[in-house]
């Protein structure tokens, strides 16, 4: 019987979409031989954004988090991602930041990534999947799915092509951060681009933010899908992903084996189950069906984040009229995958919108830079009159013929010459003081 493979987001993904990334080193470091044990093709570790908030919140380091980590895990290949737009930011950096924070992440244990990438940014993404390859790194790229009238099966299998002509990658992850796949949908978009993929592996990733998922799950297994994503159960559900238990009884169900280590997967969930009673963090729960999710389908890690920046600022009841502007900008700036970093940029532009009262009178720099084309090509088009007045904002107009500066990895370690690599790439991810004024500097900002 073939066998169903598991890679596990319990403190990656799922932390994130349930805990905002709140999750500590420690705690992980006191279970990880068992997770070890459990069986898991990969564990997901966080990647760019998760180090700035451990930075910030838990006073850590994410490149010792990956050395203590992948010698207290020494069986299981440990998965952490880059973007090809930036390595710690939502606005595009330049690409030696992204190549040093690849190379680090190797030599400190991560001998896996995934790329979040869009396919329309393909010369970075060739350079730094060369990077990785010669790292000796697995390189898996997600085909980020969002639901539109522009991303037919069709788009995807061409973007999937597009993959396999550049080379290089080990396996394709099709992700939805939002949820909204539905079984039905799973088995074209699957078919779609198996066909396009031949002997590449494809992982099946997908939110619980719909009640989705897990059906979802079990269409992609029917498919000939191989490797799931999915979290101990205490951290599954919600915004997060299927739990592997519901996930494991579904596939052994269809006929299909399971290589997982079962006392040690239960070990691993009592254990985070205890440390979320005990820290007073929230478990996923099972949501109900909302079809307003498949219009605006913000990702499920920003709606608390959005609750939070409204209550700040007295305007919690708003909630539901910004989600409705959200899934008006989103189609205005030709349907991005809302994912990092473009959900931001949808999420917040809705924000500035709602709460200042004028549509577009506020325009952040990144959405700016979105329509300039800094980004790459939108998978649909743009409402015109919107990039207009975008374009003819003076924010815009200052970046428009502003040309990125060539930087090297050489460039990079002169900003502070007697820090380390690991050093230097963590003041990068958060910087401060007179770090971050020769950092703008060479970045070239203003």
């Amino acid at each position: 019987m073939a066998e169903i493979e598991f890679v596990d987001q319990t403190i990656r993904d799922a932390q994130q979409s349930l805990w905002g990334f709140r999750m500590p080193t420690d705690m992980i470091l006191s279970i990880a031989p068992v997770m070890d044990q459990t069986g898991y093709r990969a564990i997901g570790m966080v990647g760019g954004r998760g180090a700035v908030v451990a930075i910030r919140y838990l006073h850590e380091s994410i490149l010792e988090r990956f050395r203590i980590l992948s010698q207290a895990m020494p069986r299981t290949p440990l998965r952490t991602s880059y973007m090809v737009a930036a390595a710690f930011g939502f606005d595009v950096e330049p690409i030696a930041a992204i190549e040093l924070w690849i190379r680090r992440a190797v030599a400190n244990g991560i001998k896996s990534f995934w790329v979040c990438d869009y396919q329309n940014m393909m010369n970075r993404l060739a350079y730094l999947t060369g990077v990785a390859k010669e790292e000796g790194a697995e390189v898996v790229v997600a085909l980020m799915f969002t639901l539109s009238s522009v991303h037919t099966d069709e788009l995807y299998a061409k973007k999937a092509r597009m993959l396999m002509e550049m080379g290089g990658v080990d396996g394709i992850q099709v992700e939805d951060t939002a949820g909204v796949l539905t079984p039905e949908r799973t088995r074209t978009l699957l078919h779609a681009i198996q066909r396009e993929t031949k002997d590449i592996p494809v992982e099946f990733h997908e939110h619980c933010t719909m009640g989705l998922a897990p059906m979802s799950y079990v269409e992609a297994i029917k498919q000939g899908t191989k490797i799931l994503h999915t979290a101990v159960s205490p951290l599954a559900n919600g915004s997060s992903l299927p739990s592997a238990e519901n996930t494991i009884r579904n596939a052994r169900r269809l006929g299909y084996t399971v290589q997982i280590d079962e006392e040690a997967l239960k070990a691993v969930s009592d254990y985070f189950r205890s440390e979320s009673e005990k820290r007073g963090m929230p478990m996923g729960k099972p949501v109900e069906y909302n079809i307003f999710h498949f219009e605006h389908q913000a990702p499920g890690g920003m709606m608390g984040t959005l609750r939070n920046q409204l209550a700040e600022i007295g305007q919690a009841q708003r909630m539901d009229e910004v989600l409705e502007e959200v899934a008006q900008v989103r189609v205005e700036f030709g349907y991005p995958v809302m994912a990092t970093p473009y959900s931001q940029f949808v999420v917040a532009q809705a924000l500035f919108n709602i709460t200042s009262g004028q549509r577009y009178g506020i325009i952040s720099d990144e959405v700016a830079k979105y329509a300039l084309g800094y980004y790459g090509k939108p998978d649909g088009p743009w409402d015109q009159n919107i990039k207009d007045k975008i374009l003819s904002s003076p924010k815009a107009k200052r970046f428009q013929n502003k040309k990125a500066p060539e930087i090297t990895v050489d460039d990079l370690r002169k900003l502070e010459p007697g820090l380390s690599d690991d050093e230097l790439l963590i003041r990068i991810a958060n910087p401060e003081g007179e770090f971050k004024e020769k950092l703008n500097a060479l970045y070239g900002r203003e």
